[in-house]
């Protein structure tokens, strides 16, 4: 007997041991992204000297085209400093940094409180299945929300500095699904997180 209470000590001390470490990690994640974004937001809206990066298109990469073997080379981003910003593009800036933020804040948050609950033993609380569905949009609505307003920031810079038609050539926007399928999956997390919910429910009713 003792030796198997001994055992489910060590167990469970090994398990808090990991929950905890796991979620310090997720909590200093979550706090330096939010400093982050807090400074880039403060130098951004600074006035002074503003690098963005912008996505671009038919920019052929004449150096590596002379490399043999190489069939076809383009530059697919370039990075622009810039003396003078549209306050309309730092604006779109500064709210593209916070959306995207949002992304990895939420999740931390979200882990940080499920590493909680597990400790306590009763991950399958409301709390818990509504903080994963909130992170859920949050995903989609960061990613896409981020990659539009960057979309909209890169259009003002080029339309200021009037490179349309120029050496450089048009600025797009860089959009992924990968968002769309965070989101997808963490709503399933929280919909397994319901079942577990009601299961424990009903198993508590028949003890």
């Amino acid at each position: 007997m003792s030796g198997t209470g001994l055992s489910t000590r060590v167990a469970t001390m090994a398990e808090r041991v990991i929950l905890g470490v796991i979620a310090g990690a997720a909590l200093a994640i979550g706090a330096i992204e939010a400093v982050w974004v807090v400074m880039r937001t403060v130098v951004t809206l600074s006035g002074g000297p503003a690098t963005v990066s912008v996505p671009l298109t038919d920019a052929p990469a004449t150096a590596a085209l002379d490399a043999e073997g190489v069939t076809d080379a383009v530059y697919d981003s370039v990075s622009l400093t810039l003396s003078s910003v549209p306050e309309s593009a730092r604006a779109m800036t500064v709210a593209a940094d916070a959306l995207s933020s949002l992304i990895p804040i939420g999740v931390c948050a979200v882990l940080v409180w499920l590493c909680v609950r597990v400790l306590v033993g009763r991950p399958f609380v409301r709390s818990v299945t509504w903080s994963i569905g909130g992170v859920s949009i949050l995903v989609l609505c960061g990613g896409l929300g981020g990659s539009a307003g960057r979309a909209v920031a890169n259009a003002e810079i080029a339309a200021a500095l009037e490179l349309d038609g120029t050496a450089l050539p048009t600025l797009l926007a860089e959009v992924s699904l990968a968002p769309l399928g965070w989101a997808m999956a963490l709503a399933v997390v929280a919909a397994a997180f319901e079942i577990g919910q009601r299961m424990q429910r009903e198993t508590e009713g028949l003890v």
